[in-house]
């Protein structure tokens, strides 16, 4: 896929990705703002049935005493109001105190019955009793100017202030909220005539407010109910059930688009390293094809003297380019069955110092070939570990290999071990071309090679280094490798020892 493309649906992907969370976000502040509301309007219906059921026992407790049953007696009054009793309601204003004092006529008499100051809409309800009153068939004016008198008592006197947190629980519990709250009661905004014993712990909670008897006329009966509950936020985050798993899912779709797009971005870079390695491959193999397609073009030639020296001069180069064809064959078969896991470590005691001993006078050839040195510090006490001789063998010369093919110059390399945490470490030094930082991050990989400005300078597929990996991890050992560009690199392989 062309990088063009991958960055389109990389930001495509992202956009989208971002777009959803926005949504799930402006999703659940509008389900959070509506159980909000939701829970208000809940609270304000069970206040609103605690405020009738108030009223229903204050109208009955009047019934049971008396007051309204067709007579009343008024406080402070001798005379005894009857059905027969005319209810008139003038309500002369002192507009010095806008104080209004509700007047009856009985027996030719004017009694005030209840005086004070009206709060606000306290008329317009006062006419709607008193026309309530008119309507009824029995005219009960007894029980509205007993509930008059009423509104100039004490709350006290009205309500039993014992019993109201009992009330609320039981109205909160029907309409289906079984938190704890706190409450309290405030008489005309001026003082609290019963509070619970937290009430004022909290003073920034969000406050529920109902007027008690809302009905009255009179200012001096304004009494407040405050309730609030400490747990109310806790309640409603616990009620989001699905909030948790869709972050959750949320959250694994961008994990999986992350690494999906990883994936996406890592195939293309190997995509192209194997573009390399085809390349490298063609190169060599048409190297020796060539050399041997060229020998026999020779033999053939009847212009060309065939001595007995010339027949085994061909015959050597036929056969050291198709060993060296066969070699390049095998290593690449030997990674794939590697990495298929069908290959099987043939694991013995072998000595780590005898198969490099055993390994080393080839390359110091090769080095001395180049005027260069070759440096051996075989300084490890143990070196007796359970391996397969055959591939440490190979780690060992894949790594010597690699030092004398990437020395530009004379090449200095040495190789030495040394026993660390129960194991050997061989390390091999060189003063080659060096692997950048953002090279070395990839040297271990299948088909990757360090760039070095023209791709077939050096010969070779980009396997080695893989399967010395491959290979000591499956010995259970390390390999690691410190480089600076232009002046060499150094690469150190743990084995454990034999137990």
């Amino acid at each position: 896929m062309n990088q063009k493309y991958i960055w389109l649906v990389t930001i495509v992907l992202c956009i989208s990705l971002f777009g959803l969370i926005l949504v799930q976000i402006k999703y659940f502040q509008s389900a959070s703002k509506l159980k909000e509301e939701q829970f208000d309007l809940t609270v304000s219906k069970a206040l609103d049935q605690v405020v009738s059921k108030l009223e229903h026992d204050e109208e009955v407790q009047m019934i049971l005493k008396g007051n309204g049953s067709g007579s009343a007696d008024l406080t402070g009054q001798s005379a005894v109001i009857t059905e027969s009793s005319t209810l008139t309601f003038t309500i002369p204003m002192d507009t010095k105190h806008d104080k209004a004092i509700i007047g009856i006529s009985h027996k030719n008499k004017n009694i005030n019955i209840a005086e004070g100051y009206l709060k606000p809409g306290g008329f317009a309800n006062l006419q709607k009793q008193f026309n309530k009153t008119l309507a009824s068939s029995s005219g009960k004016y007894g029980q509205l100017a007993a509930k008059l008198q009423n509104e100039n008592l004490k709350l006290k006197d009205r309500i039993d202030l014992n019993s109201l947190p009992k009330l609320i629980e039981q109205k909160l519990r029907d309409n289906g909220i079984k938190l704890n709250f706190e409450y309290a009661v405030k008489v005309n905004n001026l003082k609290f005539e019963a509070a619970s014993k937290n009430y004022f712990r909290n003073p920034s909670s969000h406050r529920h407010t109902k007027y008690l008897f809302p009905n009255d006329v009179y200012f001096a009966s304004s009494n407040l109910l405050h309730v609030y509950f400490p747990g109310q936020q806790r309640y409603l985050i616990q009620s989001y059930s699905m909030l948790l798993p869709s972050f959750l899912l949320t959250l694994v779709l961008i994990l999986c688009s992350a690494f999906t797009i990883f994936i996406i971005f890592r195939q293309k870079k190997l995509s192209k390293i194997k573009n390399d390695f085809i390349n490298n491959m063609t190169h060599e193999f048409k190297t020796p094809i060539s050399t041997i397609s060229l020998a026999s073009q020779m033999l053939k030639d009847n212009s060309v003297t065939t001595t007995p020296t010339f027949i085994d001069h061909i015959a050597k180069i036929i056969n050291d380019e198709s060993k060296r064809l066969t070699y390049q064959v095998e290593k690449v078969l030997q990674m794939a069955i590697f990495n298929e896991a069908r290959m099987k470590l043939k694991l013995k005691p072998i000595n780590v110092h005898k198969i490099i001993q055993n390994l080393l006078p080839n390359f110091t050839i090769r080095v001395e070939d180049k005027s260069g040195n070759m440096y051996q510090n075989l300084d490890a006490s143990q070196d007796l570990i359970m391996a397969d001789e055959v591939h440490v063998s190979n780690v060992v010369s894949n790594l010597l290999d690699n030092a004398i093919k990437y020395c530009k110059d004379t090449p200095e390399i040495s190789i030495s071990t040394r026993n660390k945490d129960k194991g050997i470490v061989i390390s091999i030094t060189d003063n080659g071309i060096g692997i950048s930082k953002e090279d070395q991050k990839m040297i271990f990989e299948r088909f990757f090679r360090v760039h070095t400005g023209n791709v077939h300078n050096v010969k070779g597929f980009g396997l080695g280094l893989s399967y010395v990996k491959k290979v000591v991890d499956a010995h259970n050992g390390e390999v690691n490798v410190e480089s600076v560009l232009e002046k060499g690199s150094k690469f150190e392989v743990y084995l454990p020892l034999k137990k």
